[in-house]
């Protein structure tokens, strides 16, 4: 089967929706192609997934493919009905008009994927097939090596967003420059992945032993960088959108062994067990208290770490691309059924 991977950008979205399960498929012995734009000879194709299909000129060619009988498989990885005002960017663009296209676009599709079930029951006002299909990563993360004991270097304690979700960032400010502080052999460091070190600043990170590293492109390089932590924290605010995101620094988090500290909210809650695998902060005094046990634990680390990386296998792109094709291939029956 011919697949196109339509993504929206070449950002983490596009990486996670398009090139991985475009990547996963191939192992199932489909010919996929990818990108930001149709192939030239895009009329030979079978199906077209298509990210965020809702702009105008991306909406008259879905059209054109839908008259063509092209499957169309139109996948949301964000609910975009419910944008946080802070957020004002993504307000102006995802104006009426631009929603309007979105959910006519879903209607035209054989089939809605997304990345989360709150997520789903959102989409299933405006689409009737509406299927979820995880985020994933290739199984070659769980193998790498981790050295829990940090002894003699600094301990590396790490934050990752992007210019759009800093928002979450503040409610961990205070403990992220109090651990940064924090007088254990060798010290610890806190490092920032997808903001500068000026709006690090911004925000109130200080410090010699607080650095940011930038937006980093490439996934692979992403991976390494986040790779080197030894704790990693994801705080969120409790807001609708955020609901209905997809865990992925838990995804990201577990595949390494890194244990996380994330806020207490869906989707977090749904995947981790307090003390197991990871750890759920109600409240922002917990973050650094949190962040000192695992400072001082190094056994501790290792055990939340190792037990979130042994429950990763169900998330490697090996278990899911199956998922993929069935959303992909299955006639409208069993999608009906299903």
């Amino acid at each position: 089967m011919r697949i196109h991977m339509w993504s929206a950008d070449e950002a983490g979205s596009g990486f996670y929706r398009a090139v991985l399960p475009g990547m996963s498929l191939q192992w199932l012995g489909h010919a996929v192609s990818g990108g930001m734009r149709l192939p030239h000879d895009w009329a030979a194709l079978d199906v077209v997934v298509g990210c965020r299909v809702a702009k105008p000129e991306p909406t008259m060619m879905w059209q054109r493919l839908k008259e063509l009988g092209k499957r169309l498989v139109l996948d949301l990885d964000d609910d975009y009905f419910h944008l946080d005002p802070a957020n004002q960017a993504a307000v102006r663009t995802w104006d009426k008009a631009m929603l309007r296209r979105l959910v006519d676009n879903m209607q035209l599709a054989d089939v809605v994927t997304c990345c989360s079930e709150p997520l789903a029951e959102v989409l299933r006002d405006y689409a009737s097939d509406v299927r979820v299909v995880p985020n994933g990563l290739p199984a070659q993360y769980l193998g790498t090596p981790r050295d829990y004991e940090a002894a003699g270097r600094p301990l590396s304690v790490g934050w990752a967003g992007t210019s759009s979700t800093v928002a979450e960032l503040p409610e961990a400010v205070r403990a992220l420059n109090r651990i940064a502080t924090y007088p254990r052999p060798g010290g610890v460091q806190a490092r920032l992945v997808g903001i500068s070190p000026e709006h690090a600043m911004a925000l109130g990170l200080r410090g010699r032993r607080i650095g940011a590293l930038g937006w980093v492109e490439r996934h692979e390089h992403y991976m390494q960088a986040v790779g080197e932590w030894d704790i990693w924290v994801a705080p969120y605010r409790d807001i609708r959108f955020n609901q209905a995101k997809y865990p992925t620094k838990f995804l990201e988090s577990s595949i390494l062994g890194i244990p996380l500290i994330a806020s207490d909210i869906e989707p977090y809650r749904r995947v981790i067990r307090h003390g197991e695998n990871g750890f759920l902060v109600r409240y922002e005094h917990e973050w650094g208290r949190l962040l000192k046990q695992l400072a001082d634990d190094p056994e501790l680390r290792q055990r939340i770490g190792m037990t979130a990386r042994g429950e990763a296998s169900g998330s490697i792109l090996q278990a899911i691309n199956v998922q993929w094709q069935a959303a992909l291939t299955a006639p409208a029956t069993e999608r009906a059924a299903a």
